[in-house]
């Protein structure tokens, strides 16, 4: 009898110190592997940055086609870039010019 009480008395006090290490690893564990952890952060960041560049070369892509609309406004009328337009749009060439063709990817 006094052997079962030992043992009682021994898991009483392995069982509070089992139990905060085994909540205080959950806690560590989800701030580094969950949702809203170091790891998800991490790729968050990279995310972020992926999304700027994509931006970025959105922008400028923009700015060009802005430079293209502007020069063929009634009132701003480029003479060469409608010639360029109009030959690449209806597949025209001049005599004597040598056309090279580009695929695009």
């Amino acid at each position: 009898m006094k052997f079962i009480e030992h043992i009682k008395y021994r898991i009483n006090q392995a069982l509070w110190p089992a139990l905060l290490f085994t909540i205080l690893f959950y806690f560590a564990y989800h701030s580094v592997q969950g949702n809203y952890g170091l790891l998800s952060l991490r790729d968050l960041n990279t995310k972020l940055a992926e999304l700027k560049i994509h931006a970025n070369y959105s922008s400028i892509k923009k700015e060009k086609l802005e430079m293209l609309v502007t020069g063929l406004r009634k009132d701003n009328l480029d003479p060469e870039l409608l010639d360029e337009r109009g030959r690449d749009v209806l597949g025209f060439t001049k005599q004597g010019e040598i056309l090279f063709l580009i695929r695009d990817k």
